[in-house]
């Protein structure tokens, strides 16, 4: 073998091992992001590859008091971005907020508008979470997509199921809608209880009874956890209609439209509820 020829593998194997490189890097700058709770899953899947993104809570779990365990924290710290509810939702992040400043944390309620109700579940405002989505969407480095024409196309359905129902009274067991009843101009009466973990007041029920008495309340929300049968107790002999709603939205999957789609369907189960059309939730006395 001569010299030239020599010379030309040399160069042949250093080109290769430099793409080898550059392939590994590659991979390894691929940014890895974490969404805290479902809902934001839902809309980070709008921009982030399926194999980038990762949950912290389980689909069914209300952050309200979660408890971080060791392998949480792992998943903190292997994180390059941290979507999160912000301290009012999970104020059990914020020491790691000031731990790991150099990690991009995205909360969600830092896009919220002066105007807005102060509630802990800003993941139900669909301006806060469009915004949400083109920040998360620049840290990547990538385009935000049809995500916002899309929602668009979501919010037209939205308004068209849900605003010749405006002035149905109803009640929610938690009070979890604030932004949504807002965003949507909805006549939510009151609700059961501020945290799902504490049981309803006296007086708070007292209330809300001599709502359904007047015939005011149309229908009630409650959500996955909650007795049915505890909510038809309470509602008597009334035609009070009862309908589960999730606000995490956990039996819907992870997939590039899955915000867009949780927002519309929480909007036609209300709908069914609010009109009638679900006739399987009317209660009118006893079982059933």
């Amino acid at each position: 073998m001569n010299r030239v020829t020599m010379k030309k593998l040399r160069i042949l194997l250093l080109i290769t091992l430099s793409l080898s490189v550059s392939a590994v890097q590659a991979s390894d700058d691929k940014l890895q992001v974490l969404a805290t709770i479902h809902p934001l899953a839902l809309l980070a899947a709008s921009v982030v590859p399926a194999e980038q993104l990762q949950v912290l809570l389980p689909p069914t779990i209300d952050p309200h008091h979660f408890a971080l365990k060791p392998s949480d924290i792992d998943q903190l710290q292997e994180a390059d971005i941290i979507l999160w509810g912000g301290p009012l939702a999970e104020p059990y992040l914020t020491g790691f907020v000031r731990r790991w400043p150099e990690k991009n944390w995205i909360d969600i309620s830092s896009f919220a508008s002066a105007d807005q109700p102060v509630n802990a579940h800003y993941w139900l405002s669909v301006p806060v979470m469009t915004a949400t989505q083109e920040s998360l969407a620049e840290a990547l480095g990538s385009s935000a997509g049809d995500f916002a024409d899309t929602m668009d196309k979501a919010r037209q359905q939205i308004d068209a199921l849900l605003t010749p129902l405006r002035e149905r009274g109803f009640l929610v067991y938690h009070r979890a809608y604030d932004h949504w009843v807002s965003e949507n101009h909805l006549n939510q009466l009151g609700s059961f209880t501020i945290n799902p973990e504490q049981k309803p007041g006296l007086k708070t029920l007292s209330t809300l009874r001599g709502l359904i008495q007047e015939g005011s309340v149309t229908c009630i929300f409650y959500e996955p956890g909650v007795s049915a049968e505890m909510i038809r107790g309470f509602t008597g002999d009334h035609p009070v209609r009862l309908l589960e709603l999730d606000p995490m939205g956990a039996d819907i999957s992870l997939i590039p439209d899955g915000y867009p789609y949780f927002m519309t369907e929480l909007a036609r189960r209300a709908a069914s509820c609010l009109s009638g059309t679900d006739t399987t939730s009317l209660h009118t006395g006893g079982k059933g």
